[in-house]
C-alpha cells in the first residue's frame, strides 16, 4: 500500500479531526452518565457548553504533538503515547478554563462539572481514540497477513532468525512493509523457542533443515534476520540460496546507520564470510577531529572509502588529489548529498599527479596538511606487466615525491597504502610497491619532521579491477565465467572494513611502522566463482560454466602478507599487527632510485633494473612451480 496522495492526505486528515473531535464530545456524555448512575445529569446545559471547548482543544493538542502525520497503518506505542498526551492536555485546559470561568462568574456556573467527571472522561477518550488508530492498523493487516482470508498471490516467505530482528521483519511484512509477501514460517535453533509462534506465525526448529522447510511450506523467499551473528553464516546462506528462493538479509540499525533496519539482496561479502565488521573507531575519530588531511588516489575504490569516512570524523580540511577528475567529482556530489553545507567549507579538491612535483608543492604549500594518506598508485598486475615503466613512475617516483613534500611541508603523519603484492613479488606492481616501502622505510631513519609509517593488506571486494564486479558481469551475461587457475587463492576484506583499518592504523603510528592487516582465511577463487554462480545466475537459463585460462604474466597462485625476515607483532587493534620492516640507509634508496632513473632515461629493459634492484623480486615459476601450469583435463579459453 503506498501513502495517500496529498490532496487524499489531508482529506484523511479532515476526518480524522472531526472523528477525534466528535470522540471528545462522547467520551463527556458517557463520562457524565456514568457519573451519574446513568441517570439524566442536572448540569445538562454545562456539557453543551463544554463540548466544544474540549472538542476544539482536544483536536489542537493532538495536530501539535504530530498524530494527524502519522500513517495510521503504522500505529504503534509512539503513537499511543501521543495520544495519552494529547487527551491529558485537552482535558486539563478544559477544565482550568472551566475553572477560571466559575472563578471569575460565580453568579452562574457556566461550564464547570464535578472534578470526577474529568478524570472519567480522559480515560475513555483515551480508550477511544486509541482503539480507532489500532482497529485502522488491525483491519489493515489482517488483509495483508490473510488472518480472515488467505491471499492466493502472495509470495510465502520463510524468515530464518527467530529473535528481536526476525520479529521485527514479521512486523514489517505484516505492516505491508514488503509488498504482496505472506510470513508463513520462521526457523531457529534456540530450544526455548521450540513451538512457539511471533504474531501468529509459527517457529519451526534446526536452521540446517531450511531446504526441507521451504519444501514442505512452498516458499517462494527466505530472509536471514539474525542480527547478530556469532558465527560465519556463509553455509546457513548457501543452504538458503540452494532452495532457489529468493534470499535477503536483514541489515540491522547498526548496519544500516539509520534509525530502522531494512532487508537486502545476499551480497558476495555474505557468501564469503566477509560480512562487515564495526570496528571501535572513537580513537580514531579523535585522531582525525579538526584535522588537514590530505589523501592522494581520493577518487579510487580505498581512496574514496577514506574519504567517506573521515568526512564522518568533521576534520578541519580534508583534501582529495587525484588526477581522475571524474570520480573526484562524483566523490564530492556523493559526500555533499550526505553531509550538506559541511563539504562546502571542508573539502578541497585538487586535480593532478603524484609525479608533479610542482603541482604537489603547490597544494601543500596551499593547504598545509596534517596527515597525508598516500593512496594513489597503479595496482592492474596485467598492464603494469606491459608497462612497467609506467609504474616505477607512479608507485616508486611518485611515492617518493609525495613523501619528500611531506617532510618539506612539515607534515606530521605520511601513511602509505600497499599490498600483499609486495611481499616476495613475481610482478612489476607488487615490486614497485615493495620499493615504495623501502623508500618510506628510509625515510623514516633519515630524518624526524614526519611520521612515516605503510599499511599492507589483500584484495578488496568490489574494488575497481578486481575479479568480484567482472564475475559478476560475467554470470548476468549467461557465462562463461573466466577463471586463470583451478588452485588459485587470493585473501579478501571489505572496502569499508579495509578504510576502517587503514584509519585504525594510522592513528596508533609513531613512525617506522609496518603495518599488516588480518585478512581472514584465504579464499579459493574457484569456490568464490561458483557461490557467486549460485548467487547470481538466472535459474531459468542454462548452467553457467567455468573456463580456465591459464595465469597471466606476472601471477601466482597464493598471495603472502610478511616476508620470510619479517616477524609480526600484535598492536592494540585487534586485527592490527606490526611487521618488523628492513632496515635500509638512504644511501641505498639513493642509489636504487638513480638506478631507475638512468633505466628510464636510456629506455632500458625496466623488469631487468627492477630485479637487479629487488633480489625478492622472483619470476611467478619460482613461486609457482608445476603448479602454475593448468592440468592436463583442463584446456585454456
Amino acid at each position: 500500500m503506498t501513502e495517500p496522495k496529498k490532496g487524499a492526505r489531508r482529506l484523511q486528515t479532515a476526518l480524522l479531526m472531526l472523528m477525534d473531535g466528535a470522540l471528545a464530545c462522547l467520551s463527556l456524555v458517557l463520562a457524565l452518565q456514568i457519573y451519574y448512575d446513568m441517570k439524566p445529569p442536572e448540569t445538562l446545559e454545562q456539557i453543551w457548553r463544554a463540548m466544544p471547548l474540549l472538542a476544539l482543544v482536544s483536536v489542537g493538542s493532538f495536530y501539535a504533538l504530530g498524530l494527524y502525520r502519522s500513517l495510521i497503518r503504522y500505529a504503534s506505542v509512539d503513537t499511543m503515547v501521543q495520544i495519552c498526551t494529547g487527551t491529558l492536555i485537552g482535558s486539563g485546559l478544559t477544565y482550568l478554563l472551566s475553572l477560571l470561568v466559575f472563578t471569575v462568574n460565580r453568579a452562574e456556573n457556566l461550564l464547570l462539572m464535578p472534578r470526577p467527571i474529568y478524570l472519567v472522561q480522559l480515560l475513555l477518550m483515551v480508550l477511544m481514540v486509541g482503539a480507532s488508530r489500532f482497529s485502522f492498523r488491525i483491519i489493515g493487516q489482517a488483509g495483508h497477513t490473510g488472518f480472515f482470508f488467505r491471499k492466493k498471490h502472495a509470495k510465502r516467505l520463510m524468515v530464518v532468525g527467530a529473535g528481536w530482528a526476525g520479529a521485527q521483519v514479521i512486523r514489517d511484512v505484516q505492516a505491508g512493509r514488503y509488498g504482496d509477501v505472506e510470513a508463513i514460517v520462521a526457523v531457529d535453533d534456540a530450544p526455548e523457542k521450540r513451538n512457539t509462534r511471533i504474531n501468529r506465525v509459527p517457529v519451526v526448529m534446526g536452521t540446517d533443515k531450511v531446504a526441507e522447510y521451504a519444501k514442505q511450506y512452498g516458499i517462494d523467499d527466505i530472509i536471514i534476520a539474525i542480527a547478530t551473528p556469532q558465527n560465519d553464516l556463509s553455509p546457513l546462506i548457501q543452504d538458503c540460496i540452494a532452495t532457489s528462493c529468493r534470499v535477503r538479509m536483514y541489515a540491522a540499525p547498526q548496519d544500516m546507520g539509520a534509525s530502522g533496519g531494512r532487508v537486502r539482496d545476499v551480497n558476495i561479502a555474505d557468501l564469503l564470510g566477509r560480512a562487515e565488521n564495526h570496528l571501535d573507531m572513537t580513537e580514531v575519530r579523535e585522531f582525525f577531529t579538526g584535522k588537514r588531511v590530505l589523501v592522494t588516489g581520493g577518487g579510487g575504490s580505498i581512496g574514496s572509502e577514506l574519504c567517506r569516512q573521515i568526512m564522518s570524523f568533521v576534520p578541519a580540511q580534508l583534501v582529495i588529489y587525484d588526477i581522475s577528475e571524474n570520480y573526484m567529482y562524483d566523490l564530492q556530489s556523493e559526500l555533499h548529498n550526505r553531509y550538506g553545507e559541511m563539504v562546502r567549507n571542508t573539502l578541497q579538491l585538487r586535480v593532478g599527479s603524484v609525479r608533479d612535483v610542482d603541482t604537489l608543492d603547490r597544494v601543500f604549500a596551499e593547504v598545509k596538511p596534517e596527515i597525508v594518506i598516500h593512496a594513489a598508485a597503479h595496482k592492474h598486475v596485467p598492464l603494469m606487466e606491459d608497462a612497467p615503466e609506467q609504474a616505477v613512475k607512479n608507485n616508486v617516483f611518485g611515492t617518493y615525491n609525495v613523501a619528500e613534500c611531506s617532510i618539506r611541508h612539515k607534515v606530521k603523519r605520511f601513511v602509505m597504502i600497499s599490498t600483499d603484492k609486495a611481499v616476495n613479488p613475481t610482478n612489476v606492481m607488487g615490486a614497485s610497491k615493495r620499493m615504495a616501502e623501502i623508500i618510506i622505510e628510509a625515510l623514516q631513519r633519515k630524518q624526524n619532521k614526519t611520521q612515516f609509517t605503510a599499511v599492507r593488506f589483500g584484495n578488496v571486494l568490489g574494488s575497481h579491477g578486481s575479479v568480484v564486479p567482472k564475475f559478476e558481469a560475467q554470470i548476468r551475461a549467461g557465462g562463461p565465467v573466466t577463471l586463470t587457475h583451478p588452485d588459485i587463492i587470493r585473501y579478501f576484506m571489505t572496502i569499508p572494513e579495509a578504510a576502517s583499518l587503514v584509519l585504525q592504523a594510522a592513528s596508533i603510528a609513531r613512525g617506522g611502522e609496518l603495518f599488516v592487516l588480518d585478512m581472514g582465511k584465504p579464499v579459493k577463487i574457484k569456490e568464490m566463482a561458483e557461490r557467486m554462480i549460485q548467487l547470481y545466475s538466472d535459474p531459468t537459463l542454462p548452467p553457467v560454466e567455468i573456463v580456465y585460462t591459464g595465469l597471466r604474466p606476472g601471477e601466482k597462485l597464493y598471495e603472502e602478507l610478511l616476508r620470510t625476515e619479517e616477524n609480526s607483532t600484535a598492536t592494540s587493534r585487534e586485527r592490527i599487527f606490526v611487521a618488523r620492516p628492513e632496515q635500509v640507509e638512504w644511501s641505498q634508496v639513493e642509489e636504487m632510485l638513480d638506478k631507475l632513473n638512468r633505466c628510464l632515461d636510456t629506455h632500458g629493459d625496466m623488469k631487468q633494473c627492477m630485479h637487479d634492484l629487488l633480489p625478492s623480486f622472483y619470476e611467478p615459476e619460482a613461486i609457482n612451480g608445476d603448479k602454475g601450469n593448468l592440468p592436463e583435463n583442463v584446456k585454456p579459453a
